[in-house]
């Protein structure tokens, strides 16, 4: 096989016998405009790279040199969404890109040239980032840059040189809510279309994608009782992306779990007509700008902190170790988690009806100590 080399600008290649075989992107002036040029040189390695070298300078500024918004859009994007549908990549990982993009680098350096974007633009401009921006988005620009150099458009990827990045903020992270804070929050978004999301969320440990796929159509849903109560158990299989799109996949495998909502909000879970369990009434999921609207609403009017609905996941835990005192293991396993100890465990019944058992003892055990009534179903 033919060794080839290559160049800063074009490539040199062995063509056998004495030869050796150059390209480059170049237009001629022969009216088939830019295109991929191949030249045959008799002699050595360094005779090759001389004519080379010519090449370069005779032709170095025929490129029509793309913005980094056309680059995004007709070569990384494309390419992308080919390793999507090969399933070497998640989607959700297009949606955080997509993000990034929309955010922080078209802003940036969408309209620039991708040879005119500077190592010094990159650092500032990754300095007026959070470090977790930062991060995703310098990983974006040199994907997308890469492409341009494997193109010859580029000569270097300016984004491949390492640089300062921003410290993480020394802000407290966002609070969680404790039981009776979640309780109320719960009853104010009830009538709208984050209650049942909410609800999973608060009262099941989804993460927020989780929370907006359940479907009642697919058999997701279903009542078991335990400790003289009546609780949904919901089957979480999918996720909704940021698009409205969803996979039929999670983050994990142990992301693939039952949930389990006790009363009063089991009764709520199990009226849903679906096809959906957080239908929007026209038989599609409803959506994540839409939930998060009505939850930050919610907050306002009762005058709440404002933190993420995400974190309701967080409160959620908080609340299982701490207020309801569950085990630690079955806690991290609810939430999709290994756990500590959880190979200790040994699983003799479905998961599903397990986890129901813990949340209703939990729950009874509580609600006799605080002399908290169930509301009526």
């Amino acid at each position: 096989m033919a060794r080839r080399q290559r160049a800063a600008w074009g490539s040199n290649e062995d063509a056998g016998n004495g030869r050796r075989r150059i390209r480059y992107w170049a237009d001629l002036g022969d009216g088939r405009g830019y295109r991929r040029v191949s030249e045959t040189v008799t002699g050595s390695r360094r005779d090759a790279d001389l004519l080379l070298a010519r090449r370069r300078v005779e032709h170095d500024s025929d490129a029509p040199v793309p913005t980094l918004r056309q680059a995004y859009e007709a070569w990384w994007l494309p390419e992308f969404e080919d390793a999507i549908e090969r399933g070497e990549v998640k989607r959700n990982t297009l949606c955080t890109y997509t993000s990034r993009w929309r955010a922080h680098l078209e802003p940036a350096f969408g309209s620039r040239p991708v040879t005119d974007i500077r190592p010094l633009d990159v650092q500032a401009w990754l300095l007026g980032m959070t470090s977790n921006n930062a991060k995703q988005s310098i990983r974006l620009l040199s994907q997308v840059l890469d492409v341009c150099v494997r193109y010859e458009v580029l000569g270097a990827n300016v984004a491949a040189s390492r640089y300062r990045m921003p410290r993480d903020s020394a802000r407290q992270p966002a609070g969680v809510l404790t039981m009776a804070e979640r309780d109320r929050v719960l009853e104010e978004l009830r009538g709208t279309c984050a209650y049942l999301p909410a609800v999973l969320a608060g009262v099941g440990s989804c993460r927020v994608g989780e929370s907006l796929a359940a479907s009642v159509a697919a058999g997701d849903v279903r009542a078991v009782e335990s400790h003289g109560m009546t609780l949904a158990v919901v089957e979480i299989r999918r996720q909704q992306h940021h698009d409205g799109s969803i996979e039929e996949s999670l983050k994990n495998r142990r992301s693939e779990r039952p949930v389990v909502i006790p009363e009063p909000w089991s009764a709520d879970v199990l009226a849903a007509p679906g096809p959906w369990l957080c239908d929007r009434g026209d038989g599609t999921p409803a959506r994540p700008w839409a939930v998060k609207k009505e939850w930050e609403a919610a907050l306002a009017r009762l005058d709440m902190e404002r933190i993420p609905f995400k974190n309701l996941r967080n409160s959620w835990r908080t609340i299982s170790r701490w207020e309801l005192g569950m085990p630690e293991d079955y806690v991290e396993r609810m939430m999709g988690h290994g756990g500590k100890n959880v190979g200790e465990i040994h699983y003799d019944r479905p998961a599903a009806e397990q986890f129901a058992d813990v949340v209703a003892d939990a729950y009874v055990r509580y609600r006799a100590k605080v002399e908290l009534p169930i509301r009526d179903k």
